[in-house]
């Protein structure tokens, strides 16, 4: 994956945490049906909407990924399987999350350009 594709995954997924924590936040705030505050209330659904949808997001943009290098054996299978590839998917999603953003963050760090530097003078 290139600097560009890492820095736009990271926008892309970004964005989505913010816009689903601010939709579910309002809308789980809405409601009371639970002993918390409003503001406790829109924290909790905010972040539970927020993850939710980037986590998603990432799996299926990971697993596009993953299965447009695989041969075509691999993808009949898996498209046999689906309800099996479906979960993995989701449990990978889930599980790797956190940890592909650091690992990107790392990247893009490392990768930085070397361009026109006229600090050292």
């Amino acid at each position: 994956m290139s600097r560009k594709s890492r820095i736009e995954f990271l926008i892309a997924t970004l964005c989505i945490l913010i816009s689903g924590f601010v939709v579910y936040g309002l809308i789980g705030s809405m409601a009371g049906s639970l002993p918390y505050s409003k503001a406790e209330q829109f924290l909790l659904f905010g972040s539970i909407g927020g993850f939710g949808f980037s986590i998603v997001f990432s799996s299926i943009v990971l697993a596009v990924n993953f299965f447009s290098k695989r041969k075509t054996l691999f993808k009949i299978i898996a498209s046999v399987l689906w309800p099996l590839t479906f979960a993995c998917i989701i449990y990978v999603g889930i599980v790797l999350y956190i940890p592909y953003h650091i690992y990107n963050l790392v990247k893009i760090i490392q990768s930085k350009p070397i361009g026109n530097d006229t600090s050292e003078t």
